[in-house]
């Protein structure tokens, strides 16, 4: 079972980011973040805390379960993905409808044509 640690890990093997400057930009002390990975200990919720704020793409239910996206952005393209597929598919239907309903006054034109004769 992979720990907070290692996907935070993850998250930097991902973003390039050597443990080194991580560390630094978070504030923690030079080595910290690398002997509690390898030693595999727990980070307390105010390093972590200042990760997410340090790392605000870094999605924070993930580093806690594991479940989700990595990145906060990830989610939100899936989003803007689907949304832009159900509006074509409802630009594409309501050209369907206008087309059958052209279709329907035709055959009613042509009926009460039939009617008049």
């Amino acid at each position: 079972m992979s720990s907070p640690l290692k996907r935070i890990k993850t998250y930097l093997d991902h973003k390039g980011i050597k443990i080194s400057a991580f560390e630094k930009s978070v504030g923690l002390s030079n080595g910290s973040f690398g002997g509690q990975l390898k030693k595999n200990r727990t980070i307390g919720i105010d390093k972590l805390e200042n990760i997410l704020m340090t790392y605000p793409d870094l999605n924070a239910h993930w580093v806690i379960t594991g479940k989700g996206n990595m990145l906060i952005g990830e989610h939100e393209e899936t989003q803007k993905v689907a949304q832009q597929h159900y509006e074509r598919t409802i630009d594409s239907l309501n050209r369907v409808i206008a087309a059958q309903q052209k279709t329907i006054a035709a055959l009613e034109k042509l009926l009460m044509d039939c009617q008049i004769v």
